[in-house]
């Protein structure tokens, strides 16, 4: 009972993994959109040629620009492919995790989700931040034909982040070595196998950005969101039918290795296609210092939500044991379905708050705030009611045990439905070049996260965590509320528009 407890901890740590990384990904997004006035024109500018270069008509593309309805329609076509993609993408995990887990068994399963739990840390430090900044500046300078910063740009960020990756496995085979004794063998197979794919997951990050700075949005998504996946469940299905034994581990970890360096090299002969005629002889152009300051400081917000969407599940797998952090897990992945359309929704309407602000039009910039969080809140409110009625069930997809989660999932998801609530807050503040105010709410957030966690846990197990995690994920995007208001002038929140003009009526 214990193996299965502590692999249904690992299992549901790898789910919410791939949710935190999604979300972290989206923040990313908005983060590196505009550092200024200028970044942000550049960058709308490169929208706007990239929506007609896409098959939209100049008047589709304009379209982007023009306040009410216009905007809602721009971002319903845009928002909903990317919303499209990344639904396809998740269910196509769910299912990976649901076939390993059938196929490696309860303790193997075990061994592969915790090590890829780990690796996703270790990856953190490793591409320090330039996935975020390659998206921000590679598309300012792709929109200026400046090929020779983008050409350094690319180089600088891998050869960095190429040399961390090499740190990172290094000092973490180091650590291994020191628990190699009491390690079981599977588990030290599963690590080692692990600790080589950390350079290429850092570069296909890397990667990743390019394209999506290139608006090659679809090439820059499936290769990790849909190829690698269905690469991963066939070869170990294939590999376990022509062997005739069951799959384990190690095994499963390197069909994994396998299936990233696949989806790497395709997303990397995309790369290369899309800019090798405009760099081929072209001398590269750095800006160490900038960009090198610049990936640091948007690494710290990354950061924090990582930890925000983290920080639960190992502080109650620490404090409380797997059973519990294994269960709780679980409930984060669910919970984070709240607001999964305005992760979505936030590819699209970055740019349009970009090109708002640089041209000084708060009232296409309310425009878009207003249309894409109503849109974002009628989903999240929709998903919040389905699991009211239905978490248990739905917990129980993961196994009969994972059905005490319902309290904790109820908790998470309404901290889930406030930051809904609330609005693009996150986005608006890093759109508008306000990115150290918003780092100061997240930090703000983190501390009270821990803290709480720290007083909870111990006497309120994981329910104590999800109070801990509903009170610090809904500090920061309460706040900016506020502080985008008075900064701004705008409203993010509809229930705050709402209020305002009931006010107005009665008065």
């Amino acid at each position: 009972m214990q193996a299965v407890n502590g692999a249904a901890a690992a299992r549901s740590a790898t789910n919410a993994n791939t949710i935190a990384n999604d979300n972290a990904g989206s923040s990313a997004t908005a983060t590196e959109n505009v550092a200024d006035g200028r970044s942000a024109a550049v960058h709308a500018s490169a929208t706007a040629d990239a929506s007609t270069a896409a098959g939209a008509s100049p008047s589709a593309a304009s379209a982007a620009v023009k306040p009410g309805n216009a905007v809602a329609r721009v971002l319903a076509r845009k928002g909903g492919t990317a919303f499209l993609l990344n639904a396809s993408g998740m269910g196509l995990a769910f299912l990976m995790q649901v076939c390993l887990a059938r196929e490696l068994g309860a303790i193997g399963y075990g061994h592969y989700a915790y090590v890829m739990t780990v690796i996703t840390f270790l990856v953190f430090p490793a591409k320090l931040g330039f996935d975020m900044t390659i998206v921000r500046y590679v598309s300012a300078y792709r929109a200026d034909e400046r090929w020779g910063e983008i050409k350094g740009m690319l180089r600088f960020a891998n050869r960095w982040s190429f040399s961390l990756s090499l740190a990172v496995v290094a000092v973490g085979f180091g650590v291994l070595q020191l628990y190699a004794k009491t390690m079981e063998p599977d588990l030290y197979a599963t690590f080692l196998v692990g600790l080589g794919c950390v350079p290429f997951l850092a570069l296909a990050l890397l990667r990743q950005s390019a394209l999506q700075a290139l608006n090659e949005v679809l090439f820059a998504q499936m290769p990790e969101k849909i190829i690698r996946p269905v690469l991963l469940v066939a070869c170990l299905y294939a590999v376990v039918w022509i062997s005739g034994r069951a799959g384990n581990a190690p095994l499963a970890m390197a069909l994994f290795g396998l299936s990233l360096l696949l989806t790497y090299a395709l997303g990397a002969m995309v790369l290369r296609r899309k800019t090798v005629a405009h760099i081929r002889g072209v001398e590269p152009v750095v800006h160490p210092r900038e960009w090198m300051g610049t990936s640091v400081s948007l690494m710290i917000n990354a950061g924090i939500y990582l930890i925000l969407g983290q920080l639960n599940v190992l502080m109650t797998g620490m404090m409380h044991g797997t059973y519990e952090s294994g269960i709780l897990s679980a409930a984060v992945r669910i919970a984070a379905l709240v607001t999964f359309a305005m992760t979505a929704i936030n590819m699209t309407a970055a740019p349009l708050m970009s090109a708002a602000y640089a041209q000084k039009d708060m009232k296409r910039l309310q425009s878009v705030c207003t249309a894409s969080g109503a849109a974002a809140l009628a989903f999240a409110l929709v998903v919040l009611l389905v699991l009211a009625f239905f978490g248990r069930p739905i917990l129980g997809i993961f196994g009969p045990e994972f059905r005490e989660g319902y309290v904790p999932l109820l908790i998470m998801a309404a901290g889930q439905f406030v930051s809904a609530l609330c609005g693009q807050t996150g986005m608006v503040m890093t759109m508008t070049g306000h990115q150290s105010t918003l780092t100061k709410a997240l930090i703000v957030s983190a501390i009270l996260n821990a803290a709480l966690n720290l007083i909870l846990i111990p006497s309120y197990g994981m329910t104590g965590a999800a109070i801990a995690t509903f009170a610090g994920g809904s500090f920061w995007p309460f706040a900016m509320v506020f502080v985008v208001r008075r900064k701004l002038g705008i409203q993010t929140s509809l229930l705050q528009a709402i209020l305002k003009r009931n006010r107005g009526e009665g008065e």
